[in-house]
């Protein structure tokens, strides 16, 4: 069955549920599909005023067939030369006011147009004081040039405060063997903070010279797809509401529990605490 998704929108619904005021800068196409993504992101507390469907433009699709061990596969079916649905003065108006946290990710950099927008606002962010957490999720099967692909998704990385991704892709992103060195070149490369997950050996949170360890929460895994998101999301609602770049070790035992409920039933966000307990479980974990 069709589930709203897309890496962006999955760690959308996740910050929003754990209590950030969250918007989606982006867009799809002006089709039914769209309208129908729209709609549903709406429904999980995003706002979508600057989400914008565009008028002859198709929705691209990913579809998604899941491993015995949970583990999911993705096969994407769209244009990568998608025309930007955001440019100009509409940056502006979107990073105007008090500095937040953009989150951003690897998709809007396939694509040339969509790729210089996507770095225009992440510079334009930096320079207004905002946070800006990446999420790179490398989809080699997206990018004709696999070296392009690293040497792109690297300039984000520089560019950002915070860098979320998994074990394998710190190893590709950072040219390392070894997860502790590897997130260790990932702040080299410029974040204040590096957050590597490990599945079930849970994750680490590189800043500086200190490593911290993160351990898993248990979990009988059905469907993996959106575990990292939610990691995502929990960490941009722990920056939105003041957690320092360098401090997110409390807020990553609150994501791991998430992650964990996510694992166990199908479907991206699905497996999501209720608002009430996800606003709590972080309330306590932040400093106050």
């Amino acid at each position: 069955m069709p589930r709203v998704g897309g890496s962006l929108a999955n760690i959308a619904i996740c910050a929003a549920r754990f209590g950030a005021p969250v918007e989606m800068l982006g867009g799809a196409g002006g089709d039914e599909w769209g309208v129908w993504l729209r709609d549903g992101i709406a429904a999980q507390g995003v706002g979508v005023e600057r989400f914008v469907l565009m008028p002859g433009a198709g929705t691209s699709h990913a579809f998604v067939s899941v491993a015995a061990d949970g583990e999911p596969d993705f096969a994407f079916y769209g244009d990568p030369e998608r025309p930007a649905a955001h440019a100009g003065d509409d940056l502006e108006r979107a990073l105007t006011g008090e500095a937040g946290v953009l989150v951003v990710g690897s998709d809007t950099l396939v694509g040339e147009a969509e790729r210089e927008v996507t770095m225009r606002a992440v510079r334009l962010a930096r320079e207004r004081g905002w946070q800006v957490a990446c999420d790179p999720n490398l989809r080699p099967r997206r990018w004709a040039d696999l070296e392009l692909m690293l040497g792109v998704i690297r300039d984000l990385v520089a560019e950002s405060t915070v860098v979320k991704c998994n074990e394998d892709e710190a190893l590709r992103l950072s040219g390392e063997a070894d997860v502790l060195a590897a997130g260790s070149e990932l702040v080299r490369l410029g974040p204040e903070a590096a957050v590597v997950t490990r599945g079930a050996r849970g994750a680490l949170v590189v800043a500086g010279d200190r490593v911290d360890s993160v351990p898993a929460h248990a979990a009988t895994v059905v469907d993996a797809t959106g575990a990292g998101d939610c990691v995502a999301g929990v960490i941009a609602a722990a920056l939105a509401a003041g957690a320092a770049p360098a401090g997110l070790q409390p807020a990553m035992d609150v994501a791991m529990r998430a992650a964990a409920g996510v694992v166990e039933v199908w479907g991206a966000t699905a497996g999501l605490p209720e608002a009430a307990e996800a606003q709590a479980q972080l309330a306590a974990a932040l400093p106050s």
